[in-house]
């Protein structure tokens, strides 16, 4: 919860993925802010943030009811998350939740802090950082994703 601190900037995930018009993404581990959204909206997407952590249980409760009504959101993001989470069976299960929100041909995103990239993981005063690279953390994608590809900072897995 107290990892979510860009109430201005936008995540680099942002500007990586080249989202199609009229599409939805759900945003995992989106935080408390709304940029993403407001910045999404000028290309026409609309971005749904899931956070169990940073949102209220009915703002999530809407977000799975508007995937599911529109059978799906064409892709989902997770954006710095999985590197903030120390165990590896809740980093799984955020992975799944990327993967069940997404329609049968969508496409996952994702990007992770790399810290210091020493993998020497530790307590921080917001939280957690495993500091591993980008490229370490493809396997546990790979677990959910049969699709996985890199490139550079981003992990792109399709369904």
């Amino acid at each position: 919860k107290n990892t979510s601190i860009n109430s201005r900037n936008l995540p680099a995930i942002s500007k990586l993925v080249k989202f199609e018009p009229e599409t939805i993404n759900v945003d995992v581990g989106g935080g408390k802010f709304d940029n993403v959204a407001e910045y999404l909206k000028d290309y026409d997407v609309i971005n749904l943030v899931y956070d169990p952590y940073n949102r209220s249980r009915e703002h999530n409760q809407q977000v799975i009811k508007l995937i599911r009504d529109a059978g799906g959101a064409d892709t989902s993001t997770c954006s710095n998350v999985l590197n903030v989470i120390k165990e590896p069976e809740a980093r799984i299960n955020v992975i799944k939740n990327c993967y069940r929100f997404i329609k049968p041909n969508g496409t996952a995103y994702f990007t992770v802090y790399e810290g210091n990239g020493t993998g020497n993981e530790g307590a921080t005063k917001a939280g957690y950082q495993l500091n591993r690279k980008t490229v370490e953390y493809v396997d546990e994608i790979s677990q959910v994703f049969s699709d996985v590809s890199r490139k550079g900072k981003l992990i792109i897995a399709k369904k």
